[in-house]
């Protein structure tokens, strides 16, 4: 009876530490933040499989993430998400933002997937690659200030004002076990990071460490750019998602690709005065922010794309604050009129100088026609001219009639 009794004892133990044994290890943190005007700052919450845990099934998520207030600058933020806000599985987000003045708190309620569909259950694998779990736009009434954002994940709750507190829940098994960081009655068995920081019940000021990653202030000029890119025009004043179609992780469907801008004195264009990179959206914008000395002062903006011919614009004076430039307004946006037409009145960098070496000639072609030999699908390449996804004969056009008009970049 005895023994009997022990081996009870034992498999129970045994069972309750399998249990706690499969609580998912997880990160949280803050990245990608910019400022797309002196007013928008977006920022990305996201999420990945830490530690031991190579996946797990995240069914829900909410925040409380404290800003500085001297950032706010006296404003009232108004939250909302942005284009291409969510990597998780649909439905995704569905939940509510809250501005809370009072403690100058942002909270983020993500609810998805809580309830199974007929036969399958609605969740997001999260592995060790990070996922995006929200893309926030935050709009302040009045320009942000000169601090930097100094957001941190909250671990106390309060009610009101509203102040939510930062914690995940995951299913373990099917759609029949949900458990949360806070579960009622039960331990937490895995490790919870949030901006680096190991969440603890006893931590001291209930609240993350900052995250390094997003902590930009906002007294720096602000550029952006409107331009397309002719291989990836897809009509309608939009491009491919390209970054989406050639499955570059942690990208958003309206993002387009990357390119980098120097800026090059007037007065003598061959110096780089600062270099930035940044992500053109569908839409054709994108936003940098750029050193503080830069301001009014006067420059080329010299355009790289990986794919397409670097294309400078006019002489352009960079405001304190805020300085936008539209290239695709005109062909004469850019310098020498270095554009093509794409859609009437929509012009754009021309496409196919697969070896950035300036021109669009026969040393481009080895790059496509190696590729489409190989029949390449689905990566970060080059040599997928129109930005679908595939490196074949819909993007020879493109090679083709550039390099028999002669295209090559045209410098100040």
């Amino acid at each position: 009876m005895k023994k009997s009794f022990l081996l009870a004892i034992l498999f129970i133990f045994l069972k309750s530490s399998s249990v706690f044994a499969q609580d998912p290890s997880a990160s949280f943190y803050i990245d990608h933040a910019q400022y797309i005007s002196p007013t928008v700052y977006e920022f990305d919450i996201m999420a990945k499989a830490d530690g031991t845990t190579s996946s797990f099934s995240l069914r829900t998520f909410q925040s409380g993430m404290y800003v500085n207030s001297t950032w706010v600058n006296g404003g009232t933020l108004t939250l909302s998400t942005a284009p291409g806000y969510s990597e998780l599985t649909s439905p995704a987000y569905n939940g509510v933002y809250n501005w809370n003045a009072t403690d100058k708190v942002i909270n983020c309620s993500v609810n998805y997937g809580v309830k199974p569909t007929s036969t399958t259950c609605v969740s997001t694998v999260v592995t060790t690659v990070p996922v995006r779990i929200a893309r926030i736009r935050a709009t302040n009434s009045a320009s942000f200030g000169c601090s930097t954002p100094d957001i941190k994940f909250n671990y106390v709750s309060n009610n009101s004002p509203l102040r939510l507190r930062s914690t995940f829940s995951w299913r373990l098994t099917g759609c029949t076990t949900n458990y949360e960081l806070f579960y009622p009655g039960r331990t937490y068995g895995g490790v919870a990071k949030f901006n680096t920081e190991t969440y603890t019940l006893a931590d001291a000021d209930g609240k993350s460490l900052v995250s390094t990653l997003a902590n930009v202030g906002n007294c720096f000029p602000i550029l952006r750019l409107k331009l397309f890119l002719e291989g990836y025009y897809a009509g309608g004043g939009s491009m491919q998602s390209v970054l989406n179609n050639q499955l570059v992780k942690s990208t958003s469907y309206e993002q387009t690709d990357s390119v980098l801008v120097e800026l090059r004195p007037t007065s003598t264009p061959s110096v780089i005065s600062a270099s930035v990179k940044g992500i053109v959206l569908r839409d054709g914008y994108a936003s940098f922010t750029l050193p503080s000395g830069t301001s009014g002062n006067s420059y080329y903006l010299a355009v790289y794309h990986r794919s397409s011919v670097l294309t400078y614009s006019n002489p352009v004076t960079i405001s304190s604050s805020y300085t936008q430039y539209d290239f695709s307004s005109s062909a004469s946006q850019a310098f020498s009129a270095n554009q093509v037409l794409v859609s009437p009145g929509v012009y754009a960098f021309y496409s196919s100088d697969l070896n950035q070496d300036e021109y669009v000639d026969a040393s481009d072609y080895p790059f496509f026609d190696t590729d489409n030999l190989a029949g390449l699908c689905c990566g970060y390449y080059n040599s997928d001219i129109n930005g679908d996804g595939y490196v074949d004969a819909s993007d020879y056009p493109f090679f083709d009639n550039n390099n028999l008009t002669g295209v090559f970049s045209i410098h100040p």
